[in-house]
């Protein structure tokens, strides 16, 4: 597995992580402000994982 390969694979847990703390929100609305939190901070690697793959791609 390369660099690139790599990247997409952590990308994809990135987004199934966000995707689960989506759910934790609808859920458990009690606990929306850390879920929220946590959802963001995924969000965040997804962006720089994106752009470390684009950079890579090139």
């Amino acid at each position: 597995m390369g660099p690139v390969e790599a990247l997409k694979l952590a990308l994809e847990k990135e987004i199934e992580a966000k995707n689960l703390y989506e759910s934790f929100i609808a859920r458990y609305p009690q606990t929306k402000e850390i879920f929220t939190f946590l959802m963001n901070e995924e969000e965040k690697h997804r962006q720089l994982i994106e752009k470390k793959i684009v950079e890579l791609e090139n």
